[in-house]
């Protein structure tokens, strides 16, 4: 009597979509060999794909077979499907088995492998399978793309979202518990005073259950703007598509945070102390070493004295009420003239109103660039519906379109957000610097520091009583040599209206005949 290995096997796919069942193959199995007078010395079931056979249950059959030689003739199964789904690994596996003594049989699809002409059908129940598995691969990317390119999100939904079904039992996703979160990283990344590792630990401690790798991606995926990244498939390119699902974040809030990833836009955090009266440590370097001074404080004469000193060994020292006091008089004169403040404000007004033409001419030709794609987009419609042109040229030709019209409209949000407030942040500016020592005696510490780091392009010297060197940031530069340049400008004209008056001829003088 023969012995067997009987084996079953089954994916979830599978036993839905064409109800098979590792009872039923048992039963069929358990059946033959009852009818045959074959003994069954093994059973293995397993629920596992069969594209390759790095499968749990079949790797324990090959490891029965090993240990016992010769234990078993034949081993059974329903049909050359449930043994692979691929033709080059079933083929290296039907021979390993045949010289471990054993012949693999499906009992619905019987074949003698002894006879040549067998093999050939034996190749075709193999392809048979590896080609439907082909088959439903192509047919699952292509449903995921069209899916995509109608704007569904197919997958696992991202940190911040969570898998739902619409009104019409259709796969989306929405906002899930995290997406304040998730906005509160875009938004603190975008502001640039903290780095990703810095936000990301912060997230953490708020709450945020998200990898330190991770993180990138999050910062990097458009999905939170309302937006889906297609890959490049074959002959199609990769595109941007706008998806049915809820923005977590603006589309200009993503494209600051990718500036800001990409280092085009970057800030620096200013220095901070928890010392009210030591505003200016970290901006004092020592006039005799050059290095950075630092500040604490000293009692002495029944009080506490805070003093700016250097560290390592120099004995520079300088009170700080002293260097304190004279920064907030050198500050009134940051700007020279008030009259200098009012000019910039009259030539940034004209400014504003030239240029008001030339951006609003700019933005009428991003305008027309965007209609000429959409018209061209709608064209391309209309010809795929009345038969003269093929979906997939029209497709090619929406991909190609919809990401410049994507960047044109940023181009022309930007241009109208530029705009919009320039005269508000000129007479902001021009209000602080009127005000500027005022406004400094009366700030917070972290705005005086602040301050201190914008308005101060270097250093500062502090020696024998006074700041040797102060210089000032480009714009309070330019304000100065703006108005002082306005300042020559009068004095020639007075010097040519002077000269011109001696010319004149005096009253009651009666002039020369000739």
């Amino acid at each position: 009597m023969k012995k067997a290995i009987i084996y079953v096997r089954v994916s979830t796919d599978e036993q839905s979509e064409k109800g098979y069942s590792l009872q039923h193959q048992e039963d069929r199995l358990r059946l033959y060999c009852q009818h045959q007078h074959i003994e069954i010395i093994g059973f293995y079931k397993e629920d596992h794909s069969a594209k390759t056979f790095e499968r749990p249950a079949f790797k324990e059959l090959l490891a029965f077979l090993k240990k016992h030689r010769n234990a078993a003739d034949l081993l059974l199964f329903l049909k050359w499907d449930r043994f692979s789904r691929n033709a080059g690994d079933a083929y290296f596996m039907i021979n390993k088995l045949n010289r471990m003594g054993v012949e693999p049989q499906a009992i619905e699809q019987p074949l003698d492998l002894n006879i040549p002409e067998n093999k050939i059908m034996l190749a075709f129940y193999l392809a048979a399978p590896e080609v439907e598995n082909d088959r439903r691969s192509l047919n699952t990317i292509a449903g995921m793309r069209r899916a995509m390119k109608d704007g569904r999100y197919v997958t696992v939904a991202p940190k911040g979202y969570k898998n739902t079904r619409n009104e019409v039992n259709k796969p989306i996703i929405v906002p899930g518990k995290d997406a304040p979160l998730v906005k509160w990283v875009f938004e603190e990344v975008a502001n640039g005073v903290l780095s990703v590792k810095d936000v990301w630990r912060m997230a953490k401690r708020k709450g945020l259950d998200v990898g330190r790798s991770n993180i990138w991606y999050m910062l990097r995926n458009p999905i939170y703007c309302g937006k889906i990244f297609l890959p490049a498939y074959k002959d199609e390119r990769a595109m941007l598509v706008s998806g049915l699902h809820e923005p977590i974040i603006s589309e200009d809030l993503f494209y600051e945070v990718q500036d800001a990833l990409d280092g085009r836009k970057r800030k620096t955090a200013a220095k901070y102390t928890a010392k009210e009266e030591l505003p200016l440590r970290g901006f004092l370097k020592c006039p005799r070493c050059g290095r950075n001074l630092t500040g604490s404080a000293a009692k002495g004469n029944g009080g506490i004295y805070f003093y700016y000193h250097c560290q390592l060994g120099c004995k520079e020292r300088v009170k700080a009420e002293d260097a304190n006091n004279r920064f907030v008089k050198r500050l009134g004169r940051a700007i020279g003239k008030e009259k200098y403040i009012t000019l910039f404000e009259k030539i940034a007004e004209h400014t504003y109103v030239k240029n008001s033409h030339q951006q609003s001419n700019a933005a009428e030709i991003i305008q027309g660039e965007i209609e000429k794609h959409r018209l061209r987009i709608a064209n391309a419609q209309q010809l795929m519906l009345d038969g003269e042109l093929s979906v997939a040229d029209y497709r090619e030709i929406k991909a190609r379109y919809e990401p410049e019209i994507e960047q044109l409209e940023r181009k022309q949000k930007g241009i109208a957000k530029i705009d919009a407030n320039l005269l508000e942040y000129v007479n902001e500016t021009a209000d602080l610097l009127r005000h500027l020592p005022n406004y400094y005696k009366t700030a917070t510490l972290p705005v005086k520091q602040k301050l201190v780091g914008s308005i101060c392009s270097g250093k500062l010297v502090f020696q024998d009583g006074d700041y040797q060197t102060m210089e000032f940031n480009d714009i309070i530069q330019g304000i100065c040599r703006l108005g002082e340049y306005f300042d020559e400008l009068e004095k020639r004209q007075a010097s040519d209206f002077g000269s011109l008056s001696e010319e004149v001829t005096p009253s009651g003088f009666k002039p020369e005949t000739f």
